[in-house]
């Protein structure tokens, strides 16, 4: 990738501003990846006995090594050595018992949010998107029973991988690109800025477009609040508490 040119000094936030066209680009293209290379290995993994989400899987972890190398090089470039170094900011202090305060709250939100609208999801999926291969999603009950038919030990090694990829790596590599770094580069919008870091967030996860509504509404939980304390960690905490109990979640209704 290379570097936006900057568009204008945001002086609250002592950052480069990114213009709209960069901004939408550096949001979206990790996703575009991540789907091009899970329709790639889809094949692959049902060749080898597994589940269609592991292509995807493959795919999120090219997205994210895109992403986290990006970083890495920009810190590069700026530091003279593999630092995130005024490359990654949103790093103002909170109390840590804050932390786990942000991550409850959005995992109840969430918990919300997904009761509330997964039948609107489901909807979306079998009417809209039929034509997506069972076993490629892992969010809904109705997901849980295109997994009936595969050994236990092909389950434990896929949602095992999951757990890692989507519940640990995953909400490390996102907060620290999206948040710590793209978020504050549009951060002359003020007030709207998590709105639209919301909106380019989701419509990241070319990869499932019917889950959009869930992520939009839950996600702004934390998106804001990193925000407004200029804190990427609340963002850790609380992608990675939702994703985890999500994910643990899954594999418990599919191992009953």
């Amino acid at each position: 990738m290379a570097q936006p040119a900057a568009v204008k000094w945001a002086s609250d936030d002592q950052v480069e501003q990114h213009s709209v066209p960069a901004t939408v680009a550096y949001h979206l293209l990790p996703g575009v990846v991540i789907l091009v290379v899970a329709i790639v290995f889809v094949p692959v993994a049902k060749a080898a006995g597994f589940p269609p989400i592991v292509g995807l899987l493959v795919g999120m972890l090219f997205g994210l090594s895109i992403q986290l190398g990006y970083l890495l090089w920009l810190g590069w470039k700026r530091n003279g050595r593999l630092s995130l170094a005024r490359v990654v900011v949103y790093r103002h202090r909170l109390p840590r018992w804050q932390y786990p305060l942000y991550a409850v709250a959005t995992v109840a939100w969430g918990a919300f949010v997904t009761f509330a609208a997964t039948p609107l999801e489901s909807a979306i999926l079998k009417t809209v998107f039929g034509w997506v291969p069972a076993g490629f999603s892992a969010t809904t009950a109705a997901d849980a029973a295109s997994y009936s038919t595969y050994p236990r030990t092909i389950l434990l090694i896929t949602f095992g991988s999951l757990i890692l990829i989507n519940g640990v790596a995953a909400p490390i590599v996102e907060e620290l690109y999206f948040r710590g770094y793209l978020m504050p580069r549009i951060s002359r919008f003020r007030w709207k800025t998590p709105i639209l870091e919301d909106v380019l967030f989701a419509l990241y996860h070319i990869w499932q477009p019917w889950a959009y509504v869930i992520i939009l509404l839950t996600m702004i939980s934390y998106i804001a609040p990193v925000f407004r304390k200029r804190n990427i960690y609340i963002g850790v905490w609380a992608h990675m508490s939702l994703n985890l109990l999500g994910n643990i979640a899954f594999l418990g209704l599919i191992l009953r």
